[in-house]
């Protein structure tokens, strides 16, 4: 189980946070995951940040293509980028992610076709309104179908496909669920306030 402390951030605010712990003593082995919408045209930027580990919100075959393209120029030879591939769990418009229906094109493009990202699992946000007295969150149980047709489509381990889900009000549910990472970034810093 691993838990990230994440908060959903832009390309900049990530790029400005890595700089500044990169250059104190003491923190150099932090790795940073990008949770956000990630347009293609920023892609070259956020690899210019120290100590990228991973980008969990790749929602296309296009985004898969630019971050694979941008990795080949900054990364060193064999180097790979972590990335998960985001499903719309929820089909709420406001959130980003392929289709569940498109997960496994997805995948199996970014696994045959970006040979300088590592597939390391299935992530989603899920609807935020979800009431757990009604029973489990249907949009967590929707990934878990994902990883399943996964293994059957691309003839993948299961265990070798992280569910990266569940955030601050609900990682105990998402765990419940198969959740094999979970975002506690408000838990931890606190609300975020919005943007005007």
């Amino acid at each position: 189980m691993h838990m990230l402390m994440v908060k959903e951030i832009s390309v900049q605010e990530l790029i400005e946070k890595a700089n500044e712990f990169n250059n104190k003593d003491g923190y150099g082995d932090i790795r940073w995951h990008f949770i956000g919408k990630l347009q293609r045209n920023k892609v070259n930027n956020l690899l210019g940040a120290p100590n990228l580990e991973c980008i969990q919100t790749v929602e296309s075959i296009k985004l898969a293509t630019a971050i694979n393209s941008s990795c080949q120029k900054k990364l060193q030879p064999d180097a790979k980028l972590k990335v998960f591939a985001q499903v719309n769990s929820s089909g709420e418009e406001a959130k980003s992610g392929c289709e569940p229906s498109e997960c496994s094109e997805l995948v199996r493009h970014i696994i045959t076709q970006c040979d300088c990202l590592h597939f390391e699992g299935l992530m989603t946000i899920g609807s935020f309104s979800h009431d757990y007295s009604a029973g489990p969150n249907p949009d967590f149980e929707c990934l878990v179908r994902c990883r399943d047709q996964l293994e059957s489509d691309l003839e993948l381990k299961k265990e070798d496909i992280k569910l990266s889900m569940g955030m601050s009000n609900d990682y105990q549910q998402a765990i419940l669920a198969g959740a094999t990472t979970v975002r506690v970034g408000s838990t931890i810093f606190g609300q975020r306030e919005v943007k005007k």
